[in-house]
């Protein structure tokens, strides 16, 4: 999972990967929209002894997700490779991106740091990859 995290972060060229909440929107006008920060989660479904079942990541996310990010966010299905250097192999392993567009304050961070270390906790992962840009965004 670890080696997923690099492999993302390579390939994201745009995004900035952080774990201390420090982003804000850009000060400068949007043509369209307002500035916003736009956070994903890309979250591993392999686990020790097994995966993270549709059941248990629906739990997780009503109990975890829903509360904090109450004005809406997005769900990916995805797959991740990601080169295990153990095994001198590509890995492949299901995985789901949460996406959220919010107003990069500090406690819109925590809130993203809190659900990333509930699932690390919840599902045994080594790592959640976070990635965050700032756009222009209307609804």
């Amino acid at each position: 999972m670890r080696s997923l995290a690099v492999v993302l972060s390579v390939l994201c060229t745009s995004c900035i990967s952080m774990s201390e909440p420090r982003m804000t929107p850009a000060g400068s006008a949007c043509a369209v929209g307002d500035p916003m920060v736009e956070t994903m989660l890309f979250l591993g479904m392999a686990r020790p002894g097994g995966s993270v079942s549709r059941f248990e990541f629906k739990q997780f996310v009503e109990t975890e997700v829903a509360p904090r990010w109450k004005e809406g966010f997005t769900i990916l299905e995805g797959q991740g490779l990601w080169l295990s250097e153990q095994r001198g192999i590509t890995e492949r392993e299901p995985s789901r991106v949460l996406v959220r567009f919010h107003d990069g304050s500090v406690d819109a961070s925590a809130g993203v740091e809190a659900i990333r270390d509930a699932y690390i906790r919840t599902f045994e992962q080594d790592a959640v990859l976070r990635t965050d840009r700032t756009t222009c965004a209307d609804f």
